[in-house]
């Protein structure tokens, strides 16, 4: 059992959220708590994952308090919420529990006020490729895009993607919610940040009566399916996921939605609606699920590259990029998306200069990391073509017709042909 995180438990998260910097017009006098405690709720539920350093592999529960101005209201959410979470963390059993606790309303000082901004859709604008690809989409409107920090390298390239953004549409706007940091064992996930970007973003989807919160995501890393358990997967955007959260918002009366315009798009497809002019973007964006400094990185962390090519949000970046009409704007990778054999591994890293017998240790973690992703995408392949994919893809009661299921087969196929495509060119 891994006990409350107690260091929330005594705070209100969201008067650590939000400041001057982030507050725009008026929402520095708001007081709509369930709002407020529904941040709270994500907000303690994503630290207390991000800070409870454990073995993913194993048998977990963790209990959490969490402090809400309505327990009895928030006592409703409970059941789909516990089961939301267990989807989301590989299998682990949460145990929430909700206690009374009086809240002031959001009060920021010292901030100057302005005319109130016409806001008339939200996004969020994570540092990725899909987000900068969804940002292209809201050319026509007068957009907030919201973007949490949850690593000092994917908020500044939000910002920077934002300031090239904002010469195209000078109505949008960008605010960065900053995160806490707390003396404790950190457990590399990113299984539940997506529950702090949907929540950061709530209270400006109320404040400027906004009903619907899109998150841009292709529509093969939402479903992520699990085929071994060596490969653990994440469910942040799953179809599941989102339609959970839209649940507890009905049963919340939050008349807010989370939606994902990238749903039946791959990758590729994704890539190739970024306007031309922003294709020096591409090579600007966050994809990777690694952390340079982690030991894919470790001969080269002074290289400034950020994509370590052998994760396997990195790999479905490669097949979608080579698969795209924009091949040759991509970043680099610490692992270049043509090599995956240990002869070439081996032979790119002597470049480095690194000794001889570190450089066979690094070029073996990386050959079995990258054999290990090939193998996967094989399968995810190989079970397309003998449409048992479906079994892997917990969409049920999500394919209720034949048009969602029409849908899903069209961005399948092509996935299909994707791949096949990426491995050919491995050597």
């Amino acid at each position: 059992m891994i006990n409350n995180f107690n260091q929330l438990s005594s705070i209100n998260p969201f008067q650590l959220h939000y400041n001057k910097d982030n507050a725009l017009d008026n929402i520095i006098d708001y007081d709509n708590y369930t709002i407020i405690d529904f941040f709270d709720t994500l907000a303690s539920i994503c630290y207390c994952d991000f800070y409870n350093k454990r073995n993913e592999d194993k048998y977990n529960e963790i209990e959490l308090n969490i402090g809400v101005t309505q327990p009895e209201k928030f006592n409703l959410i409970k059941n789909d919420l516990e089961c939301l979470l267990s989807f989301m963390t590989n299998g682990e059993i949460w145990k929430i529990h909700f206690y009374k606790n009086k809240k002031k309303k959001l009060e920021i000082k010292d901030i100057q006020l302005g005319i109130k901004k016409e806001i008339n859709s939200i996004a969020l604008l994570s540092g990725g490729l899909d987000a900068l690809a969804g940002a292209s989409c809201e050319l026509n409107n007068s957009t907030l895009f919201v973007t949490f920090e949850t690593n000092g390298t994917e908020a500044n390239k939000a910002k920077q993607s934002f300031d090239v953004i904002l010469k195209d549409n000078p109505n949008c706007y960008h605010v960065r919610i900053p995160k806490m940091q707390f003396k404790y064992r950190k457990q590399s996930t990113q299984r539940t940040r997506s529950l702090l970007f949907i929540g950061s973003a709530m209270l400006y989807a109320d404040f400027y009566k906004v009903d619907t919160i899109k998150i841009y995501e292709n529509g093969i890393m939402s479903l992520n399916p699990t085929f071994s358990f060596r490969r653990r997967v994440t469910h942040t955007t799953h179809p599941r996921t989102i339609y959970v959260l839209n649940k507890i918002l009905k049963a919340l009366n939050i008349n807010i939605k989370i939606i994902n315009p990238f749903n039946y798009k791959t990758k590729a497809e994704v890539i190739d609606l970024i306007p031309n002019k922003w294709n020096v973007l591409i090579k600007n964006t966050k994809t990777c699920s690694k952390m340079p400094g982690s030991k894919p990185f470790q001969n080269r962390k002074k290289s400034g590259i950020c994509q370590c090519g052998v994760c396997t949000a990195c790999i479905l970046r490669q097949i979608a990029i080579y698969n795209s009409s924009k091949k040759e704007y991509d970043d680099n990778y610490i692992v270049p998306n043509d090599i995956s054999s240990l002869k070439e591994i081996e032979k790119y890293e002597k470049k480095y200069g690194i000794n001889v017998e570190k450089g066979k240790k690094i070029s073996l973690y990386k050959f079995e990391e990258k054999q290990s992703l090939l193998q996967y995408y094989k399968e995810f392949n190989e079970k397309i073509i003998t449409k048992e994919i479906y079994r892997y893809l917990e969409l049920s009661p999500f394919i209720l017709d034949k048009e969602y299921r029409e849908k899903y087969d069209r961005m399948l196929s092509k996935f299909s042909k994707e791949i096949e495509v990426y491995l050919s060119i491995q050597k």
